[in-house]
């Protein structure tokens, strides 16, 4: 995890300089030297640079995204309101609209354009209406001489040619859904593909089927190969539009099928994919005079209640925000009314309550401020307990109380200590000499792994009262001067760093892995943090450059959490990004509090760098879409406290915590670096001797569902890496001279 602290510098210990006057952002004389050194990248372990980077999550959007369409009393789409038109609806309580787009495709296209859909579906058709879909698809993309409006993408479902080997029954035979490679404009090569039929590249295989157009198309098998073969390219085609950006409407020309599944998960999965992929999809009901989907769209809500009608054409169509198109007029004509009224539409997101339980349904509802105007979305969405972050039910504790509880425990068993320190949460925080003498009471390595866990989380907190001396503020000049002494500091010693090898322990902690039994959109409450690996590297530093021991972890694929705390920059470039984005215009750097060091007071300087002076970078692996694979990077602004010697300048602790915006997939990352005297080769230097790097973030689990395999985020997981740093020593180049054995016999 902690893989590798690039070593620039660290500070040798010197005696205090000379008085400085005065400190400005224009002469304090180390800003150019700082814009020379590593810039420190936390919490992002991947090195590939050939990976496409996703776009950071959009942090000004809710959690949940509606497209909206409204239509006055004939039937026209409705331009032209705001925000302050629409009241949402949650479960018939108001929520709060995070964010509005209004799109009017009459007057300007959506960037990106609105893509439509179009799916010609013959294993649910009659055989005598399957030409009149196929002509009505193609007169509807000749339309304009061929010049569509908006990007389509052509889907074919149909029967192979051929009839499947494996098998003597005469109905029985191969599906398959084909599409063209890529949306396009190009109407007139479209309705060619069509005319073609078969010819086009095959997106999927679908399994046996009993063919028999009486009783419609069934596949043989159970689960979720017993769905119908539409539905289950229905599926794929969501996944595949999921990638895509932007509003997609999906026509889906076919009769109504019959499903045999009832699983309550392809409702939901249904549901919710559908949304993600922000598809309203458009029935072709046949006959024209089958209403039966109107007795199943009231919601599901639990697999009690979900039969397999639930998973019907019509009822998915009304449910994701689209309908049914009219067969009394002429096929092309209604999807071209529908594109249009489609192309006017609003973009409302917001978040979701915070919830408990799995599989939440909850009612949506548009109530617009203007009389006789229709409001169109989805009529309700699934809410999971994975959407939000949940407090951890941890005891939340003083350092005084944990010493207490500590010593009520003793006597007690490795694994009992450990068990009740892994129930605390610390509110102040706790000083690594206290940790280190708390530790030498505990029974063994469980209980104090735990003490370390529940210390190194409370490192970004306020020290407790009793440690705050009650020592007046120094006035502004005193300020001043101790600042300058830190980079005048900084500035002479920084190229001072002899070559060298030192010793890097790393423990990494975890949250308890979820079982497999274990739903995924479930939250844990129990957020303790637990070794899951120790392990220990050599690092060279040498000729200013920083080599990690490759043979120590040779062999050894690091994992994803491994990856995520990878850290660079606790040495020297650490203390340089803090000082120079504190020359920024809008930095704040100030006077903080004394706070008592273990040889005396120390001066704490608190810093806020926006984000526009950052050199800070965040991310981890990996974003959830397109399947895990996309590491999330964002530049984020940060805020921190330094603690100096006031006498010598010296920079005793740091820490680093980044400001991340609502509703990333990362919700916190931070390091925390103590420094202490260390001899290399007789002279005393400050180096790291401990640090603590942590961040929490969102979970990814990849699914297969339909034939394919997609990622979703899970619940948010803190992971942590406890580091110490010891057994430094000069390195020194080693040689040696041999006999010539020239005269020797060959």
């Amino acid at each position: 995890m902690l893989a590798h602290e690039r070593y620039t510098s660290c500070e040798e210990q010197r005696p205090t300089p000379s008085s400085v006057t005065g400190i400005s952002k224009a002469s304090c004389g180390f800003a150019g030297l700082l814009l020379c050194v590593p810039v420190l990248v936390f919490g992002l372990g991947l090195a590939q640079q050939s990976l496409p980077l996703a776009p950071a999550a959009n942090a000004t959007e809710g959690l949940i995204k509606l497209d909206v369409v409204v239509t006055d009393k004939s039937g026209k789409p409705v331009g032209g309101l705001e925000s302050k038109d629409f009241t949402l609806l949650d479960n018939g309580q108001p929520e709060k609209i995070v964010s509005f787009q209004a799109v009017d495709g009459r007057t300007a296209p959506s960037d990106p354009p609105v893509e439509v859909i179009l799916v010609v579906d013959t294993l649910n058709l009659p055989l005598q209406q399957i030409p009149l879909a196929k002509a009505e698809a193609e007169k509807f993309l000749r339309r304009n001489n061929g010049h569509l409006a908006q990007p389509v993408s052509l889907y074919l479902l149909s029967l192979s040619n051929f009839l499947n080997p494996s098998t003597s029954n005469p109905n029985a035979a191969m599906t398959r859904l084909s599409a063209m490679p890529q949306p396009s404009s190009d109407g007139n090569a479209l309705a060619d593909a069509i005319a073609r039929g078969k010819e086009l590249p095959v997106v999927r295989p679908i399994p046996t089927f009993r063919v028999d157009r009486s009783f419609g198309i069934k596949v043989s098998g159970t689960g979720h190969q017993g769905l119908n073969p539409s539905l289950s390219s229905l599926g794929s085609i969501i996944l595949t539009e999921r990638r895509r950006p932007g509003r997609k409407v999906l026509f889906w020309l076919s009769g109504r099928w019959n499903v045999w599944d009832n699983a309550f998960d392809e409702v939901t999965e249904f549901s919710t994919r559908l949304r993600e992929a922000r598809i309203a999809l458009w029935s072709w009901p046949y006959p024209n005079s089958d209403f039966s989907h109107r007795g199943f769209l009231a919601p599901v809500r639990s697999a009690k209640s979900v039969v397999p009608e639930h998973l019907g054409l019509n009822v998915l169509a009304i449910q994701s925000g689209g309908g049914l198109l009219n067969t009394s007029t002429e096929l092309s004509a209604m999807i071209g009314e529908c594109i249009e009224e489609e192309s006017v539409f609003y973009t409302l997101t917001f978040d979701p309550p915070l919830t408990n339980q799995v599989d939440d349904f909850h009612d949506l509802k548009i109530v617009l401020g203007k009389g006789d105007l229709t409001a169109r979305t989805r009529t309700g969405y699934y809410n999971e307990p994975t959407y939000q972050d949940h407090t951890s039910a941890a005891r939340r504790v003083t350092a005084a109380e944990l010493e207490q509880m500590l010593e009520a425990a003793r006597g007690n068993k490795d694994n009992e200590v450990a068990q009740e320190l892994s129930s605390v949460e610390l509110i102040e925080r706790l000083s690594s000499a206290k940790l280190s003498a708390w530790k030498g009471r505990l029974p063994g390595d469980r209980s104090k792994g735990a003490l370390v866990a529940v210390a190194d989380r409370s490192v970004f907190l306020s020290a407790p009262a009793a440690e705050i001396p009650a020592t007046a503020t120094p006035d502004p000049a005193t300020r001043r001067q101790i600042l300058s002494r830190t980079i005048d500091y900084l500035s002479k010693t920084i190229v001072k760093l002899p070559d060298f090898f030192a010793t890097r322990t790393t423990v990494q902690y975890d949250e308890p892995s979820q079982k497999d039994d274990e739903e995924w959109k479930a939250v844990m409450s129990d957020q303790s943090l637990h070794v899951t690996e120790t392990f220990n590297t050599t690092v060279t530093f040498r000729n200013g450059k920083e080599v990690v021991d490759a043979e120590a972890r040779k062999g050894k694929k690091l994992n994803a959490r491994e990856r995520d705390l990878d850290t660079q920059g606790t040495f020297g470039p650490i203390l340089a990004m803090v000082f120079a984005g504190a020359s920024g215009t809008h930095s704040v750097f100030a006077w903080s509090h004394w706070e008592q060091g273990t040889d005396g007071p120390l001066a704490v300087f608190r810093y806020a760098i926006p984000q526009d002076a950052s050199r800070f970078e965040v991310g981890f692996c990996c974003l959830a879409d397109p399947d895990g694979t996309i590491p999330f990077r964002k530049t984020a602004a940060y805020r921190g406290e330094i603690a100096i010697d006031q006498a010598s300048g010296a920079i005793l602790r740091l820490t680093v915590e980044a400001n991340l915006e609502p509703r990333l997939p990362m919700l916190s990352s931070g390091i925390m670096v103590e420094y202490g005297a260390v001899v290399i080769g007789e002279k005393t230097y400050l180096c790291p001797i401990r640090s603590v790097s942590i961040s929490r973030q969102r979970t990814v689990k990849l699914l297969k569902e339909w034939g394919e395999s997609f990622g979703v985020y899970g619940r948010f997981e803190t992971i942590l890496n406890d580091v110490t740093f010891g057994n430094y020593h000069v390195f020194r180049a080693q040689s040696r001279i041999l006999p010539d054995d020239s005269s020797s016999p060959k």
